[in-house]
């Protein structure tokens, strides 16, 4: 009778837990001397009662019961871990990451061959490769709960033009030797002119609809024109280069006077001397020497020189430069926010939509005359010569509304730019110089070393010292 209390009374086997149900711990009690040894049956009703049903190391329980293992923790069950699913993916065989600024080198010097806008592709290239989804597996805790694995989703195939794409959807391939860009997920691969040498008299002049790349010189009398953007690795003579988006010149530009440079992007360049210079975008360079510049953004002299020398200087957002100027008080020009060439484009945008307005007005009365007319005399004047006449030409002046109010849109989105512009010279503001912002002047007399030009709160163009 006494044993078998003894059995009842004993300790029961512990099973622990772990908070994420990943594993179970087991501990014997320690036996004492009278006690019954603990029996696999006994193990496994403490196991049942305590919920864990996976993952069980049955070799080990039975080895715990053999060796009457007690008074520490074992770890009785492991459970499986969810393996997520990877997801497809493609592996492009191109940079897609441009580098559209130049570096600065360790001297201060500005390095422009780093400059890289147009990435280049030849044909039958393969310039990406499609990598299928790995599909996960489920995981199981101790106690027998499912844990879901993540899917490995499977990506549409890419998009694009200029290149074509295996059976399987697995390798792409360019049709052509030509540049190669990436925009929201679309591939583009499109003819790039290429001149391996001088952009000369032989070459003639270029007029193409995407990317030119001149790897020597433009010589005096060249015209370019891209659709795209041009990129000269030479130097740039009395010519005309004209880019519908960026321009780079690696050698700079010697305009004589001549020259004229134009991109509805950005312009990076060497320097410029004695040429016309006109971007929608930023401008970088070295230095400026008797240009005319007209910028609709910033314009940062970032090299070791960083001057501007002679000539005028306009930006609306603002202007950064080493120095500005020369000792000997060269007269040199800067201007930054609303000046007077930005108010009259204003001025001739907001006239031009009044009066395109205002023909729309008359056009849309005059059709509206003639069906009123035709209601009083009952008659069809849809199809009469002259009501067409009038539907066509506010047709055709409904065109010109849309267009003269997004030229009315860009010009106040530059006044908006032009908000809080100022004039940054770090080094030397020598004597000659005049600096403007919006309608105000400052003609400086004297040497200035570092200075800020900004309007203050009272509406004063004043120089604070950088």
């Amino acid at each position: 009778m006494a044993d078998v209390k003894a059995k009842k009374d004993r300790k029961k086997p512990v099973i622990r837990v772990s908070y994420n149900e990943m594993e179970a711990f087991m501990m014997l009690p320690m036996l004492e001397e009278d006690d019954e040894p603990y029996t696999l049956e006994e193990i496994y009703a403490a196991i049942d009662r305590a919920g864990v049903k996976s993952g069980l190391k049955t070799d080990l329980l039975e080895q715990i019961v053999k060796d009457q293992s007690c008074g520490y923790e074992h770890l009785i069950a492991e459970g499986e871990e969810a393996v997520d699913g990877i997801d497809g993916y493609f592996e492009y065989n191109f940079n897609t990451d441009l580098n559209r600024r130049p570096t600065i080198r360790p001297d201060g010097s500005v390095d422009y061959w780093s400059i890289h806008l147009v990435e280049i592709v030849e044909e039958g290239q393969v310039v990406a490769m499609y990598h299928e989804p790995i599909q996960g597996s489920n995981g199981m805790s101790v106690k027998g709960k499912l844990r879901k694995a993540k899917r490995g989703r499977p990506l549409p195939p890419l998009k694009g033009k200029g290149f074509n794409r295996s059976e399987d959807n697995l390798v792409y391939t360019s049709q052509m030797d030509g540049k190669i860009d990436m925009k929201n997920g679309r591939i583009n691969i499109v003819p790039v002119y290429e001149v391996y040498g001088n952009a000369d008299l032989s070459t003639g002049n270029i007029d193409f609809n995407g990317d030119v790349i001149v790897h020597g010189n433009v010589t005096t009398g060249v015209s370019i024109k891209a659709q795209g953007s041009v990129t000269v690795d030479g130097v740039v003579e009395a010519s005309s280069i004209e880019a519908n988006t960026d321009i780079v010149l690696r050698g700079g530009v010697l305009g004589k006077k001549r020259g004229k440079v134009m991109a509805k992007g950005c312009i990076y360049a060497k320097f410029f001397e004695y040429v016309n210079v006109e971007a929608c975008g930023f401008i970088e360079a070295d230095s400026f020497l008797d240009c005319n510049v007209y910028c609709e953004d910033e314009i940062k002299l970032n090299g070791k020189k960083g001057s501007i020398i002679g000539g005028r200087i306009e930006a609306i957002k603002g202007i950064t430069a080493n120095c500005l100027g020369n000792d000997s008080y060269k007269k040199t020009a800067v201007q930054v926010g609303m000046g007077i060439e930005l108010l009259k484009r204003v001025n001739n945008a907001e006239n031009e939509l009044q009066e395109v307005q205002s023909i729309v007005d008359k056009l849309t009365e005059g059709i509206k005359q003639f069906d009123e007319l035709g209601k009083e005399k009952n008659i069809d004047v849809k199809k009469d010569e002259r009501r067409v006449a009038l539907v066509r030409a506010k047709i055709a002046k409904t065109a010109d509304l849309n267009v003269s109010k997004e030229k009315v849109e860009y010009v106040h989105k530059l006044l908006e730019k032009a908000k809080g512009a100022d004039i940054k010279i770090t080094k030397k503001v020598y004597p000659g110089s005049t600096v403007s912002i919006d309608s105000l002047v400052i003609v400086v007399k004297d040497e200035q070393n570092g200075v800020n030009f900004v309007i203050n709160e009272e509406n004063n163009l004043v120089m604070y010292p950088l």
